[in-house]
């Protein structure tokens, strides 16, 4: 049984027992694995403690004849704690992205890359602005599809690939009409009677398309209001649902639309 060392983050944590569980990472060196933290819940375990929302050394037994290896150490690297502004918001935000990772990483590929900028998007998410949660988590999913093969058609229309830019001077007027199953933007010219269309604010749904280019630290100038954003994720969430077959929707999501009418409306 090879004993292995890497970076890692929480994703999911799965409870067997009361001082026993497994936990589902993103591991810098393995993707998305799972691994059992047997004793690990325990005030007596002696070794360090598994955390979320924090960059972790994880030591693990990789066990070829088992579905999953189990921890021998863990070392806090970096904690990201989201104690700022809006502390509510970043919390459900991080929940969200985790929860996608967990959703659409394959198993057991490493995205050295992804797993760097996912690492950036935390430390952002720990100290930018609250004005600026919505559009970085949005820079992160846009960017999140685009590393795992799902693309948006938001530039050009999936019918005829007319430019965004020219369908907006002639025939769109307040509202942009998103399939989620045929891809993207459908111009009015391509639509199909009876099919379902997403109506996304023009304003909102072009701060969008600057987000699918944009890096985090363009995205932190992005403003996207949170009422903006939550139409914006319903439709990215649906395009998942359609091309990516997640039937599960993404509870802190659910959590942060029922915040944005309290303590995190920033409209």
């Amino acid at each position: 049984m090879a004993l292995e060392k890497t970076l890692a983050i929480v994703l999911r944590t799965f409870d067997w027992s009361e001082s026993s569980r497994t936990i589902a990472f993103f591991a810098k060196e393995f993707g998305r694995i799972y691994l059992a933290d047997k004793g690990g819940k325990s005030i007596k375990s002696k070794r360090g403690r598994v955390l979320k929302f924090a960059l972790l050394e994880v030591t693990f037994y990789d066990s070829k004849k088992e579905s999953s290896g189990y921890i021998s150490d863990v070392e806090l690297i970096k904690m990201y704690d989201m104690s700022g502004d809006g502390s509510l918001g970043r919390l459900a935000y991080a929940s969200a992205a985790c929860e996608l990772l967990e959703q659409l990483l394959p198993k057991e590929e490493p995205q050295r890359e992804l797993f760097t900028y996912f690492n950036l998007f935390m430390e952002k998410l720990n100290t930018a602005e609250r004005k600026s949660l919505p559009a970085l988590f949005l820079s992160f999913f846009l960017r999140l599809l685009s590393q795992l093969g799902y693309h948006p058609s938001l530039g050009f229309c999936v019918g005829c690939s007319t430019e965004f830019t020219e369908l907006k001077k002639e025939t769109i007027a307040e509202y942009v009409p998103f399939s989620p199953e045929r891809g993207g933007l459908v111009c009015p010219s391509c639509q199909t009677p009876g099919d379902y269309y997403i109506g996304l604010p023009l304003r909102a749904f072009a701060q969008l398309l600057k987000l699918q280019s944009a890096s985090l630290k363009e995205a932190e100038s992005v403003r996207v209001s949170f009422g903006e954003a939550s139409l914006l994720l319903e439709a990215l969430v649906k395009f998942l649902q359609y091309h990516a077959e997640i039937s599960s929707k993404i509870k802190s999501l659910e959590f942060l639309d029922k915040l944005k009418k309290t303590q995190l409306k920033s409209e």
